[in-house]
Parts: structure tokens; sequence; C-alpha cells
């Protein structure tokens, strides 16, 4: 990386200088075009200002008058250069004394109105000439001033030199940055191959306040999501473990105690019921950990079809009632019709089963348990009320996280596999839905789910 912002700030250095050098040329002719325009209107002026000074009465032989007319001028106009001459049949003959500019002109470019650059004793002269009428006379005027701009070199010189030196001090800031930013670098990387390593502890140093400072932040607040989620990981496996040891704890023991017959035969019948009940909850475990597996992983599909939602609400309510009254529990079903819609029966059975199981282990006998379903718009909102202990506030945002709940508070009736809430969450979601929990220590708890619903044809 350091090699690159290397290169990199250099190219944009060249640039710049190739930029620099191209529009310092460019300026350069532009004012050459703007000084010749004026060298032009300037001897346009001076040879109509040497007609008038002169008048139609001047001979050929008043060349006095003609040196001090153009003496008052060249000081008045501030040439460097200002010649005349007579023009004849036989050529050119020079009326101010060892003439500059006029020999440097030849026969066929006088008074051609375009202006010259002459090299006049190592120096660069912009010249041009007139011709002006007077009397039965025709004078040719010369006009010169020296180059008002620098030379090309003496120009672009102290450009070059300053666009290096700006160069060289880009190239030598450049190197200094990437040296520390590969060093901040390389501080990330070395955590993130330890956090690769697998130890989830690896942080980044953080420095100052910049983009990499940044970056750094946000590896170390995935490094502590990922060490978060792995201890919440192990403490999953260890509570799984745990559920699974007992129930095949429980059968294990029972099985050998048949093998060795020490079980009475009148005995058989609650034996065949604590292994009937054991093979179900270690079932329902193993079915739950597999479901919230492909939940997770998104490997499931919906199945949408038009149903009538009030009558498989009411259905699936019925099954749980029969439940409930076993336990002691009332249940109650207040269940609103909002027609036919398009959903997924066996999806909305889930999420429903779930709730109310979770609320019948943590409801006591004689305490209540109330699923509500009401229709708002093109929404559904179902809630499952219990009157059992409740939930502290703070442990709210974490009823949905794996066996969080089962570990923290004790269930009335243990069986269940504790991922209901978990299931329930990725359901909902994966429908486009939304969950809600609200409760209070010892006045229950309330799951609100609201699912977004199209009308079946």
């Amino acid at each position: 990386m350091r090699r690159r912002i290397f290169w990199g700030v250099l190219l944009a250095a060249i640039v710049a200088l190739l930029i620099g050098l191209t529009a310092g040329a460019v300026i350069r002719q532009q004012q050459i075009s703007a000084n010749r325009t004026e060298l032009n209107r300037q001897a346009e002026v001076t040879a109509n200002l040497i007609g008038a000074e002169l008048g139609p009465s001047l001979r050929a032989d008043d060349r006095g008058e003609v040196r001090q007319i153009l003496r008052q001028l060249r000081l008045i106009g501030g040439y460097d250069y200002l010649e005349a001459a007579i023009i004849t049949e036989d050529g050119v003959t020079p009326i101010v004394r060892d003439p500059i500019l006029l020999p440097q002109f030849r026969a066929g470019s006088i008074d051609v109105r375009a202006v010259r650059r002459l090299d006049i004793e190592g120096t660069p002269v912009f010249a041009t000439t007139r011709g002006v009428d007077v009397g039965r006379i025709r004078l040719l005027i010369a006009i010169g001033r020296e180059e008002p701009l620098l030379s090309s070199g003496a120009f672009t010189r102290p450009l070059a030199v300053g666009l290096i030196v700006g160069v060289l001090l880009a190239l030598a800031v450049s190197w200094l940055v990437s040296r520390r930013l590969s060093k901040r670098l390389a501080g990330l990387e070395e955590a993130a191959v330890i956090l690769a390593d697998g130890d989830f502890g690896a942080r980044a140093p953080v420095e100052g306040t910049d983009g990499v400072a940044e970056l750094s932040s946000t590896f170390n607040y995935m490094a502590a999501n990922l060490q978060q989620s792995q201890r919440r990981e192990r403490d999953f496996l260890m509570s799984v473990g745990h559920d699974l040891r007992t129930p095949l704890t429980t059968i294990r023991g029972y099985a050998e105690a048949l093998d060795a017959g020490v079980i009475e035969e009148e005995d058989f019948p609650r034996v065949a019921e604590v292994l009937h009940r054991q093979t179900d909850r270690l079932s329902r475990l193993v079915e739950d950990l597999m479901l919230l597996a492909r939940l997770e992983a998104r490997e499931f599909n919906l199945r949408s079809e038009p149903v009538d939602l009030a009558a498989h609400v009411e259905e699936l309510a019925a099954e749980h009632r029969v439940r409930a009254e076993k336990l002691g529990v009332r249940f109650e079903a207040q269940i609103g019709d909002v027609g036919s819609v398009d959903i997924d029966p066996d999806r909305i059975a889930q999420v429903l089963g779930n709730l109310v199981d979770n609320a019948l282990r943590y409801t006591p006998e004689r305490g209540s348990v109330v699923l509500t379903m009401t229709g708002i718009g093109t929404e559904v909102i179902f809630e499952v009320a219990d009157s059992g202990p409740g939930i502290d506030e703070q442990d709210i945002p974490r009823v949905f996280e794996r066996l969080y709940v089962a570990q923290r508070y004790r269930p009335v009736r243990p069986e269940g596999s504790g991922l209901g809430l978990p299931i329930v969450k990725e359901l909902v979601e994966a429908m486009h839905g939304s969950v809600a929990v609200t409760s209070k220590v010892g006045h229950g708890t309330t799951v609100r789910v609201t699912l977004p619903l199209s009308v079946g044809v």
C-alpha cells in the first residue's frame, strides 16, 4: 500500500507539473498576442500624429524637424525605438542617424502592418512599421519595444522549480503518511490474523480520529460481538447438553432397571409414561434445534395460500384449550374476522403454537392465557398474554436469545426446549413482520406479533 500511495502521489505531481507548464506557456502566448495588438494600435496612432504634426508643407530636406518630432513622440510614448525614413523610388533613405530597426526590415516587408520579433544585440524586440503620406513625401515609421514579457526560460524555470519542490514535498509527506498508515494498518492486520486463528479477544490499536481509527474501532466492535456470540454459543451448547443429558439419563436408568428386572410388573405403565414423556421432550428439543438452524440459515420456504385466518386460528386455539384445561390454566381466544388472506398457515401455526406453549410453561395453575387476533388495515396483530411471573425490564431485550429465558427464569412446567421465542422471532422476520415483548414482574407477559397481509383472491 505504501508503494501505491507513493506512486499515486508522484503521478499526481507529474500531472500537476505538466498542467502548470502548459498553462504558463498558454498565458505567455496570450500576453505576447495582447502586446502585439497594443503595439499595432500605438503604431497607428503614432503615424497619424506624425502626419498631423508635419503637415502637407514638409520638404525632403526638412529632416531636422522630423527628428525633433520623433524625439518628442518617443519620450511621450515611452518607446524603446522610433525611427523614420523617406520612401523613394530608389528605396528607403533613413532620416535618423544610425537606425537600428529599419535595417532589420527588408524592402518587401515594409509597411505590412505586422509585428515582428527582432533580435537586437541579444535583446528580443517587438517592432512594426507604418507608412504615412506627408505632403509629397511618404515616410516610413518604424516603432519598437523591448519584449515586455519574460523569456521562455526565465518564465518557465521558476515555475518548474516551484513545482518540482512541491512534488518533492508531496512525496516526502506521502512517504511519512504512508509509513505511519502502514504501521497502524499492520496492527489491524495482526489483530485480524489473531481473530482468524480463533482468539476472539484480539483488539486493534485505535489511534487518532481518522478513517483508520474508525476502521479499527469497527473491527474491535465486530470482535467484541464475535466474542460475545462465542460466549453465548458456548453457554447455549452447555445448556443444550444439560437438557439432552437429563432425559437421556432418565431413559438410560429405566432401561438398565428393565434389563436388570428390578422393576415390578405393576410399575410398567408408570415407567412407560416416564419414558414416553422423556422421549417426547428429547424429540422436541432436537426438532427445535434443527428448525432454528434452518431458520437462521434461511433454508426454508414460505408457502402462501388463501386462508380464512380467523377459522384457522380458531382451530389452533381449540387444540391449545384442551391442553390448558389439563394443566388447570384458563385459556381464552378473542379472534377478529380478517377475511381470506394469503399467508403460510403452517408458519402461523408454528408461531402461535410456540407463543402459547411458552405462556403455558410459565403460567401457574388457576392462571390465564389469552390469545388475541385483530386486523388493522393491511396488518394483523396477534397477542399472547399470560398471568405468569413476568420478566425483568433489563432482560426484555434478550428474551429472543436462545435459552436465555429458560436459564434466567424457572418455568412452572419444564417441558419444552426453551427455543420457542427465538423460533418465533426468526419466523416472523422471515414473513416481514415484527415481534415485541412487554412485561412487568408479578403481572405477566404479553408477546405482540405484527404481520403484513394481502387479501386472498
